[in-house]
């Protein structure tokens, strides 16, 4: 990244309202393909950008509730909490991207249901068309579509887990007449949930004598209520244009109740050993675009698209602090709300010239303003003076980018692609506590690969692919507000505060693979991949007036690095008189290192060291079939910087379906979820000259069963 000059492209940033429609219509490629389970792998084949494409059928095949739950079966995807993760990388270095526009400001993966996606595409690696902010690559969700003939169907759905009833219910409205088709799609869900927790936390000096130990019983009880929405009409005009508008509308309602009771069974107890919180939360997001494309006939074709995005969160928190013996000490009550809105522009020329050449000319473009007030009260029921604390902030971030992409079928065997983004940026922020902050910044991102149909082996093919990519700083990362803990502020559970200096990171990436398809559906591949980071972001961990604060700030180099395989086989590809048994499997290793932070386990963002997924769908009659999948997630030692680090157990997570078909227009589909209930264990240490201190928190885990009544009219 470089500071923009007054002759460069960002210079052209304010201006960016002017630009006329733009483009970018629902599908990026340049061929338009229907996917099913088979085709998805014959795209897979014949696109020159390596890409996993995942179809409606295995979006609906367990019943997931959740996007996360879905991916995390994904070859090189990991799951983190609700965070989706490549590479095993978080935090900004995985992309997701919405019909190929970046994600809006808000945006949580959590809020969008899986019967709104038409199918997923996972880019290994970076193309000029999307957004260069893929370090780990990209993770595109293509909303439902219309249809070609028309659709009824509903879907009924009761889960249960820990005792709690979880209704759902979804529905879907497709046709199509006279040049105009639409499409109408929807769905309620409810979940409820309640976990106990148990944290051990200690303390010694430098000699290793105790000095403290506390041992404290969490139990919380949560509730989720979610509403989506996606329309869609589409036009075909008399000239053979298109015209399509679409949506996403996405409400949901947190509810959250908990209480935390602490034993201090060595030295002092914390300032509040016995508490408790509650929250409500209610987000609204809202996005809708209209995209049109315009065919120039042997000359080529202009894709064009504007949109408009709305997030707002709400949120009213309590917690309440009590002594030991259950006085009350402190009564806190916050009550923020965050505002996120963006336009994008978007549009591409897409040119077919001679010699097998597509090339591609375009822009991308956002205007987006987040803006967040919080109040906080504080009142002291044994004495003391009440503490009023008004914060709020505006952030203005401005987008443009240009690139220019070839697709070139040198030979029947060799395809290869090549392109040039240039991406600039320009953020301010103000606030009522905060001094005004202006940043520019910009990077030139040269992206090739390569495809190669290795000769006399019709099956076999290997890529290649070279990009420059970068991950920018998060609105959060940047504000320098600080978010302050309720209760026993520690090194291992500190403070947080932006820093508005920080710079993005900048990564040169390299992917190799080598893939073998069998018949229509099945393939076979492995592949590698490193990348090579610069400004990487690390922790600053840091005392002021004895209160522990943790910041973001930019320190040297960082190196990636891994090795991935999948595989998705049918039985009888070996024996030909074998039940129909399909078989799943896909692993991944990775390693990284942050030249700024010691080792041992001086990993990249906590990174997942490795992940593996074995599973098989078995069709026993035409009416019935079932399967299973084990997903496992390593951990380990993680250093975040001289002195503290964090550690994250094993994760196994076992699920399977079952699905019965009576007849041709009714399904019924039974679902269980993380059936080995294994317990879940993350803990933070922190060693200095002066002693440790050490945190460990286990929680068990829940299993959950679904069962879905689904039926087409």
């Amino acid at each position: 990244m470089r500071t923009a000059t007054p002759y460069s492209p960002a210079f052209l940033l304010p201006l960016l309202p002017l630009l006329p429609l733009a483009a970018c219509a629902d599908d990026a490629p340049l061929q338009k393909v229907e996917v099913s389970a088979a085709s998805g792998v014959q795209q897979r084949r014949g696109d020159t950008a390596a890409k996993i494409v995942v179809s409606r059928e295995e979006l609906a095949q367990y019943g997931d509730n959740s996007l996360a739950a879905v991916l995390k079966r994904q070859p090189g995807v990991s799951v983190v909490g609700s965070e989706v993760r490549m590479r095993g990388l978080g935090a900004g270095y995985t992309q997701m991207l919405i019909n190929g526009d970046p994600a809006p400001p808000g945006f949580s993966i959590e809020s969008i249901a899986p019967e709104m996606i038409e199918r997923i595409e996972i880019l290994r690696s970076a193309t000029a068309e999307y957004s260069m902010q893929a370090v780990a690559g990209s993770i595109n969700v293509i909303l439902r579509k219309g249809a070609s003939r028309p659709e009824r169907e509903w879907k009924l759905g009761a889960g249960r887990a820990d005792r709690r009833w979880n209704p759902s219910a979804s529905w879907r409205v497709a046709d199509k007449s006279h040049g105009l088709s639409y499409a109408l799609t929807g769905a309620l869900e409810r979940t409820a949930d309640s976990a106990a927790g148990r944290t051990t936390e200690s303390m010694a000096d430098a000699a290793g004598t105790p000095l403290a130990l506390r041992d404290t019983r969490t139990h919380s009880a949560s509730s989720v209520n979610k509403a989506s929405l996606t329309p869609r009409l589409h036009w075909t005009l008399g000239n053979g244009d298109t015209l399509t508008w679409q949506s996403l509308l996405d409400w949901y309602r947190t509810d959250f109740n908990g209480v935390a009771r602490e034993t201090a069974l060595l030295g002092a107890a914390t300032a509040y050993p016995r508490n408790g919180t509650t929250s409500q939360a209610s987000i609204f997001s809202a996005r809708s675009d209209v995209s049109w494309v315009h065919a120039m006939g042997a000359v080529g074709k202009l894709t064009a698209k504007l949109g408009v995005n709305h997030n707002r969160r709400d949120t009213d928190y309590a917690f309440h602090g009590d002594a030991s013996d259950g006085a009350p000490l402190l009564l806190r009550g916050v009550v923020s709300d965050a505002l996120d809105d963006s336009y994008t522009s978007t549009g591409k020329f897409l040119a077919r010239l001679g010699g097998g050449h597509a090339l591609s000319l375009g822009w991308d473009g956002s205007l987006i303003r987040r803006s967040e007030s919080r109040v906080q009260r504080d009142t002291f029921p044994a004495g003391g003076s009440a503490y009023l604390l008004q914060e709020d902030y505006t952030a203005d971030v401005h987008r443009l980018a240009l690139y220019a992409q070839d697709e070139w079928e040198m030979t029947p065997r060799l395809q290869m692609y090549a392109g040039l983004r240039w991406e600039g940026l320009q953020t301010a922020t103000e606030g009522r506590t905060l001094s005004s902050v202006q940043t520019r910044a910009s990077v030139w991102s040269p992206v090739a690969q390569i495809l190669w149909k290795l000769p006399d082996k019709e099956r076999d093919q290997l890529r290649l692919a070279l990009a420059r990519t970068y991950k920018a700083p998060s609105t959060r990362n940047l504000v320098p507000r600080r978010y302050t803990i309720n209760n026993g502020n520690s090194a291992n559970n500190p403070d947080f505060q932006g820093n508005p200096a920080l710079r993005p990171e900048l990564a040169w990436g390299l992917d190799v693979a080598y893939e073998h398809y069998v018949g229509k559906g099945g393939v076979a591949s492995l592949s590698a991949f490193a990348r090579r980071i610069s400004d990487v972001t690390v922790q600053r961990l840091f005392q002021h007036d004895g209160i522990w604060i943790a910041s973001p700030f930019n320190n040297g180099n960082a190196s990636v690095r891994g090795i991935e395989m999948d595989m998705k086989l049918p039985l009888r590809t070996w024996f030909a008189q074998a039940p129909e048994i399909d078989l799943r499997a896909n692993a991944a290793r990775n390693w990284s290192r942050v030249d700024a932070v010691p080792g041992p386990g001086n990993r990249l963002d906590s990174q997942v060291p490795a992940s593996i997924n074995l599973g098989l769908d078995y069709r026993l009659v035409p009416m019935l079939s079932m399967g299973g999948n084990l997903n496992v997630q390593t951990g380990g030692l993680a250093r975040l910087d001289a002195h503290a680090s964090s550690y994250a157990g094993v994760r196994r997570t076992l699920d399977a379906y079952g699905l019965w078909q009576p007849d041709a227009r009714t399904r019924v589909r039974l679902s269980l979820a993380n059936l080995l209930r294994q317990q879940q264990v993350q803990a933070q240490s922190y060693v200095d000259g002066e002693g440790a201190s050490d945190s460990v928190t286990s929680v068990p885990g829940r299993a959950s069963l679904r069962l879905m009544l689904e039926r087409s009219l």
